[in-house]
């Protein structure tokens, strides 16, 4: 357990704290720690790069953290009223595919296939990191701003999928070079 690996542990346990102080205050509380989680989640791969301490625990919780953040939040802005249960829907989809994936890819090979962020799934975080702060802000930045971070929040949702087919056209190389490792049909 590296320190990088006990800060993304550490995000996961601030969500439900998150989703309370959205629906009960104080709200400078609330962006307090949103404003912490998310500088986190950007020291915590930072931290494992430079003490060169990338793990193959870091590169599954720091994805589900982010995962985990993203779906309560927006069930969150789904309840308040703020997003249609659609974004909340459309997020999910390529998620579950994603770990439906994962673990098919478990039952085939005997062991967890690790595939490293990638630009399209980093670009699709940033988007929905981005838009849902945004609309998380609604009643600070007025409607006009809140209308341009659910754009960007669609926007997200929208790279999410190409994220997905492009982690899966990875696994399908890595499960080639599995089977030609083993010589064995997976």
């Amino acid at each position: 357990m590296t320190l990088a690996n006990v800060i993304t542990v550490l995000r996961l346990l601030c969500i439900p704290f998150l989703l309370v102080l959205f629906f009960h205050g104080p709200l400078w509380l609330f962006y307090a720690l949103l404003a912490t989680v998310l500088v986190s989640d950007l020291a915590d791969g930072a931290l494992a790069r430079v003490q060169r301490q990338v793990t193959e625990l870091g590169k599954t919780l720091d994805p589900l953290a982010d995962k985990a953040l993203f779906l309560s939040l927006l069930l969150a802005l789904v309840i308040r009223g703020d997003l249609s249960v659609w974004v909340l829907i459309a997020f999910a989809v390529p998620q579950g595919g994603l770990l439906v994936g994962a673990l098919w890819l478990r039952w085939r090979t005997g062991r967890w296939v690790i595939i490293e962020a990638r630009l399209l799934g980093k670009t699709a975080s940033t988007l929905l990191s981005v838009g849902l702060v945004i609309v998380v802000l609604a009643p600070v930045l007025g409607a006009l701003i809140a209308e341009i971070g659910r754009w960007l929040l669609y926007g997200g949702v929208a790279l999410s999928y190409g994220a997905m087919l492009d982690y899966m056209l990875v696994a399908r190389r890595q499960c080639g070079e599995l089977r030609r490792e083993r010589g064995a049909q997976l």
